[in-house]
């Protein structure tokens, strides 16, 4: 029997994917990102949308203006989502974890009104994210909850989850995050669904890539199945092309269009589109589209189309022309915004682990 990918509307033959997004946020609370810092014109109101006068502001610095972090309007994300049936798009991989806004009755809305198919995800995000109750949760009771995310039904509904994902990651990583890491490869082996990290995109060099997946890998995950979210900053380093096939997992460059150039919280400075383009340029020529996935992490109220972000639309309009431009050839553009997820996502038949 052919494997099925499991969207919030019910499971669906791969075959039936054109263009996917594998990182994306449709609904989302990320509020423990908020930092005013010094910041004089931070806006406290969660509730709050950004308006002519202070887009500038919102987009030079969304941590300090709280509303920026929280997705929740159902209109605005079918309105956001209308635009990629006409891209080649027909799927999305939405990886709000849980307990940070996923609205998965939201998410079905959203697919019936778009016809765009939505994978959600199910685990935790990083530490300071985590309730007191999780924090303190045995790593057998994490792997049921996710578990049950993806065969029975997510937040008290039928609506199931289809990849383990995202897991959230600091550097170094907290004990609870080990918990949830161990916790989320153990329900990934039970599921048979794919694994997705958001790895600590803002630490220098590729050190820290290179002991995630290890970590991972000696958890007995399948590595073909884990991907490794946030590489975006690691394809800075020289190393990274000749470190990426000893990793064994795809790598993900996942923040294309990002608005700030410069996070001060974490003294980071984002890549350039034209970092992530060189990045799939030099991959490609080495003969790893096969591992590489490309996607926007539309998070902030200031990444949508509507508050004048490029929106999930920005990689089939602007980058995948400049990737042929530079000679990627079709079959290697489709490699890497439709096969790999096809391959990807279905759920496989389950194993136990170590």
């Amino acid at each position: 029997m052919t494997s099925k990918v499991r969207t919030v509307l019910g499971d669906m033959d791969p075959s039936s994917m054109t263009g996917t997004l594998p990182h994306e946020h449709i609904f989302g609370d990320c509020d423990m990102y908020w930092y005013p810092g010094e910041d004089p014109r931070a806006n406290p109101d969660r509730q709050a949308t950004p308006t002519v006068d202070n887009l500038w502001h919102w987009m030079e610095n969304p941590v300090a203006n709280r509303g920026n972090l929280h997705l929740s309007d159902e209109q605005d994300a079918i309105h956001e989502l209308s635009v990629l049936p006409d891209l080649g798009v027909n799927t999305v991989v939405n990886l709000s974890p849980i307990d940070m806004g996923r609205n998965v009755t939201g998410l079905q809305a959203a697919s019936r009104a778009t016809n765009v198919n939505i994978v959600a995800g199910s685990s935790y995000y990083v530490a300071a994210s985590l309730s007191d109750e999780v924090k303190s949760q045995a790593q057998d009771a994490i792997t049921e909850r996710i578990v049950d995310d993806i065969t029975v039904g997510m937040d008290g509904t039928d609506v199931r989850a289809g990849i383990v994902g995202e897991v959230g990651l600091s550097w170094p990583l907290e004990p609870e995050e080990e918990r949830v890491l161990a916790a989320s490869v153990a329900a990934h082996l039970e599921t048979g669904a794919a694994l997705t990290i958001h790895n600590p995109y803002y630490v220098p060099g590729i050190d820290a890539l290179r002991d995630i997946a290890g970590r991972i890998e000696k958890l007995g995950a399948d590595m073909t199945r884990v991907v490794m979210g946030h590489c975006d900053g690691f394809a800075r380093d020289p190393q990274f092309l000749d470190v990426v096939p000893d990793l064994g997992c795809l790598v993900e460059l996942d923040m294309f269009a990002y608005p700030s150039g410069y996070e001060p919280e974490a003294d980071f400075t984002y890549p350039s589109d034209e970092t992530r383009v060189n990045a799939i340029l030099g991959m490609v020529e080495a003969g790893l589209a096969h591992r590489l996935l490309i996607s926007h992490d539309v998070m902030f109220k200031t990444t949508l189309q509507k508050f004048g972000g490029h929106g999930y639309g920005y990689i089939h309009r602007m980058i995948l022309p400049w990737l042929s431009r530079k000679g990627v050839s079709d079959d290697a553009i489709e490699q890497i915004t439709v096969r790999n997820a096809r391959e990807l996502l279905p759920l496989r038949p389950a194993r136990a682990t170590n």
